[in-house]
């Protein structure tokens, strides 16, 4: 790879990605969310908050001016929180004047409902951008702890895209990460709910953990989840094949069987019977499935979808259900057919 890539976001992904990235290409532009950060990380050569001992090489072009990412890059990384992404897209777009966006491919790495239209990621792009961006959008998602991928661990995800040549384009980006292997497919809608409803399934795990509920309990969440995300993915058109992939199983899998995860860890720390309110104000990442699971458990109630673990994730966040009495309403459920949908 030749030319120099941009990454939008300097969090742990973002962090890790760049310094993934900086070992197959010449330049990484990393932009930072204000002046003040940009600097620390200029000084230290390392993200104290958010990957600390990470070393960040010399061709990681550190900035906090979206300007230098557009007049440098062709290939850009938004590695930013659902809940951020629309006001970083209204950023970008003030530059269209400037630059002309449609010769860019933007890949998001977003994996939540967080903005408050309950939009997937790339409605979000289209709704900022137009409808036209959607023929140079990518997603890129599946099971990546940002710690593994900025030590070159083996990692495998998925890109999906409405475009096969956009596609095309990333499989030649990629091609020479032989750490960081990549599959490609269409599916973006699939690809990006799995990404999404996976984090509700991890908050269950990690509450049941939390409980003391052993092994077992947790198969069962996780396999039930991906039946769960599976079911809801398919009422809102996405393809069953993609929820069985990274995105879907892989990411699952991931997310809900470390302590890496953000979600899982919320998740344990609810079944010990901390509040949500104090963990959310002393966390410095974001934990998606909180808010992705108001989003869902909303669109699963308008469109009759039946999401019993999502149910009862929803009602101990936001309805005061003790973790204890959620396990209990899941297990007196009437019994059925293990492949009846209802």
């Amino acid at each position: 790879m030749k030319e120099p890539i941009g990454i939008i976001g300097s969090g742990s992904f973002g962090t890790a990605l760049s310094v993934n990235f900086a070992k197959f290409a010449p330049e990484i532009y990393l932009k930072c969310r204000s002046k003040e950060f940009a600097e620390e990380l200029k000084a230290k050569r390392y993200n104290e908050y958010y990957l600390k001992g990470v070393f960040l090489d010399e061709n990681i072009i550190i900035t906090d001016d979206y300007e230098a990412v557009l007049k440098n890059c062709r290939i850009i990384f938004l590695v930013v929180p659902s809940s951020a992404l629309k006001n970083i897209l209204i950023d970008i777009k003030k530059y269209e004047n400037k630059f002309n966006l449609s010769d860019y491919i933007f890949v998001n790495t977003a994996k939540g409902l967080g903005d408050k239209s309950m939009n997937l990621p790339y409605k979000v792009f289209e709704g900022i951008l137009g409808t036209s961006v959607l023929e140079r959008y990518a997603v890129l998602s599946g099971p990546s702890f940002a710690v593994e991928v900025s030590k070159n661990l083996p990692t495998a995800v998925c890109v999906a895209s409405f475009n096969d040549k956009i596609l095309d384009e990333l499989k030649f980006f990629f091609k020479n990460i032989i750490n960081f292997r990549i599959y490609t497919l269409n599916d973006v809608k699939g690809v990006e709910l799995g990404g999404a409803v996976k984090n509700i399934i991890a908050l269950a795990a990690g509450i049941s953990d939390g409980l003391g509920l052993g092994n077992n309990a947790r198969a069962a969440l996780i396999t039930r989840g991906i039946v769960e995300m599976t079911r809801f993915g398919e009422a809102l058109g996405a393809d069953r094949r993609t929820f069985t992939g990274l995105s879907g199983l892989g990411d699952l899998m991931l997310t809900s069987t470390s302590n890496l995860s953000r979600n899982m860890t919320v998740g344990i720390r609810i079944g010990k019977g901390e509040k949500l309110c104090s963990i959310l104000s002393g966390m410095k990442m974001v934990a998606e499935g909180v808010a992705t699971a108001k989003s869902v458990h909303k669109i699963a109630k308008e469109r009759d979808i039946y999401m019993p673990i999502t149910d009862v994730v929803y009602s101990v966040l936001f309805e005061g259900l003790k973790p204890a009495d959620a396990i209990v309403r899941l297990l007196e459920r009437d019994i059925k057919d293990e492949f009846i949908e209802k």
